[in-house]
């Protein structure tokens, strides 16, 4: 468990708050990729590599849990008319932090290729900066992560007209470290009562042993893991369709099998050869994006 418990009414409350600052702004609010008084300004990113990448922004936003000036990557499907409460998936970049990508690239030329395709609906996918080696957990080197990203990610996304009319995501995604923190918050958004409609884990890193998570260097004493372990709270889930793929070789094997053990709604454990690397990375784009675009339908 977090070490700040978020209740409903709390987040609620930021939610109305955050209306009401979108409400004031809104007769100022344009397209993504421009700027107004309202918004900062939009920096778009170098397509990725492929030449049928999506549009890719990076903004930045004030956050009083991380005490400083935060990174977001937004990406979205070419061709959109507009991303007006455009369904949003908040996607937790592992332990590099935002660089040289927060998402793999070749997820993001897949949400592109794929919605061009009608594989998948209009969503995007949302990265937010939590610093390096993050395991997304309040009381961490870089600061109150999950409070940021229940408190904080609503409102920055209220205010640009994305996501549902309280600005959520209606799904999380992990890579490795962003694993262990997408568990932890679709159980955080459930015990709330405003439950994610998928979470896609994709070699998530789920240490089994403290010996393994102490030499992370992440959490200073065993109890602080424990009460920060995801594993441990799969009765917190709910019933939020989890899908996780990995490589047969991942030092983080054994954690994805305690989960699947555990947990009931996997309806996607895809395990392919390779290890914690590009060699799992780098090919199950489409598939995770698809098992997320089932969440659109459910949210609406």
């Amino acid at each position: 468990m977090r070490n700040v418990k978020l209740g409903r009414r709390s987040l609620l409350s930021l939610m109305g708050a955050a209306a009401a600052g979108a409400a004031v702004g809104a007769c100022g609010r344009t397209e993504p990729g421009s700027a107004t008084a309202e918004a900062p300004l939009r920096r778009p990113m170098p397509r990725t590599p492929a030449a049928t990448g999506p549009v890719l922004q990076v903004d930045a936003e004030r956050s009083h849990y991380r005490d400083g000036d935060v990174q977001l990557m937004f990406a979205f499907p070419t061709g959109l008319e507009h991303t007006e409460n455009l369904p949003m998936v908040l996607y937790l970049h592992g332990r590099d932090g935002m660089s040289p990508t927060p998402i793999p690239y070749e997820t993001l030329a897949k949400l592109e290729t794929e919605y061009a395709n009608g594989a998948i609906p209009p969503f995007g996918l949302l990265a937010v900066d939590g610093g390096f080696n993050c395991y997304w957990n309040d009381g961490s080197a870089n600061g109150d992560l999950m409070s940021m990203l229940l408190e904080e990610v609503p409102a920055w996304l209220r205010t640009r007209g994305l996501g549902d009319r309280d600005g959520l995501p209606f799904a999380v995604a992990g890579i490795s470290t962003g694993g262990f923190g997408a568990l932890n918050y679709a159980a955080e958004r459930t015990e709330v009562e405003l439950p994610v409609q998928a979470a896609a884990l994709l070699a998530p890193a789920l240490p089994v042993t403290w010996p393994h998570m102490d030499e992370k260097g992440v959490f200073a004493t065993e109890q602080e893991w424990i009460e920060n372990d995801p594993l441990r709270r799969t009765d917190q889930l709910g019933d939020v369709p989890v899908g996780v793929w990995i490589g047969d070789a991942d030092l983080y094997r054994e954690g994805v099998d305690q989960l699947a053990g555990e947990y009931p709604n996997t309806p996607v454990m895809s395990v392919l050869p390779g290890n914690h690397d590009s060699s799992v990375f780098d090919v199950v784009g489409a598939d995770m994006l698809r098992f997320l675009g089932t969440g659109v339908s459910a949210e609406r």
